[in-house]
């Protein structure tokens, strides 16, 4: 009997799920990530096992300064029967108290102002699907926007410390919506008022194709960075 190659999990799993996933052990933009950068803000990679250090500014630090990087390919799309998974690893010490903002998920056409100036959340236009926190805040909160349909939630779960691994799922996507869940350190996450798990409904038609991002700004004249340990997204084909 002839011996046959054992065939790698990654090509077993490709017929069913595309996706990006990087542990930066290099970064160059444009490569598979493209940066969006102000005020020379800088994107590097290095140090053990691998981080992405965003850096928001450089020696001139200004407010509202931003670092992101994001999937080149806007490959994710949310559709019917194809769930979606993202997560990552991320880490941030506040400079200036509660001054940080912070951003991970999915979003088309990335670019500038991706989080709005002056803590005002995420744009508030095209596919957003994010988890984050913003300047004058301490815990993470959620968005789940198709255009003018969106859905903002307020966690009771600090943002911020050492490493916490955010997590995006997109299940139960029916025809014309999907259910969106949010966990950090594995745990769901739960709305300040309600004290329920946060759920949202995400209407699916016309919904534009996203890209996986990661990002931080000044909440004030103190440089914010971010560490990003890995970054990953999986969507069934």
């Amino acid at each position: 009997m002839s011996n046959i190659l054992r065939q790698a999990n990654a090509l077993k799993e490709a017929k069913d799920t595309f996706g990006v996933y990087d542990e930066f052990g290099w970064y160059i933009s444009p490569h598979q990530w493209t940066s969006v950068l102000t005020d020379s803000g800088t994107a590097v990679a290095g140090g053990v096992g691998g981080v992405l250090t965003l850096t928001n500014s450089d020696g001139t630090v200004a407010d509202n300064d931003e670092a992101y990087v994001y999937s080149t390919v806007a490959m994710f799309q949310p559709a019917a029967n194809k769930p979606l998974y993202a997560e990552a690893l991320v880490s941030f010490t506040e400079a200036n108290v509660s001054a940080a903002n912070v951003a991970f998920g999915l979003a088309s056409s990335v670019a500038a102002d991706l989080i709005a100036d002056n803590g005002a959340g995420l744009r508030a236009s095209g596919t957003v699907v994010a988890i984050y926190k913003v300047d004058g805040e301490t815990v993470w909160r959620c968005v789940s926007r198709n255009g003018s349909n969106v859905t903002i939630s307020l966690s009771t779960a600090t943002a911020g410390g050492s490493y916490q691994q955010l997590g995006i799922e997109i299940v139960d996507v029916l025809t014309a919506s999907a259910t969106v869940v949010f966990t950090v350190n594995g745990q769901l996450l739960i709305d300040s008022i309600s004290g329920l798990p946060i759920k949202h409904t995400l209407p699916l038609s016309g919904i534009a194709a996203a890209s996986l991002f990661a990002g931080g700004k000044n909440g004030s004249t103190s440089l914010e960075t971010s560490l990003w340990d890995y970054v990953g997204c999986w969507q069934a084909r």
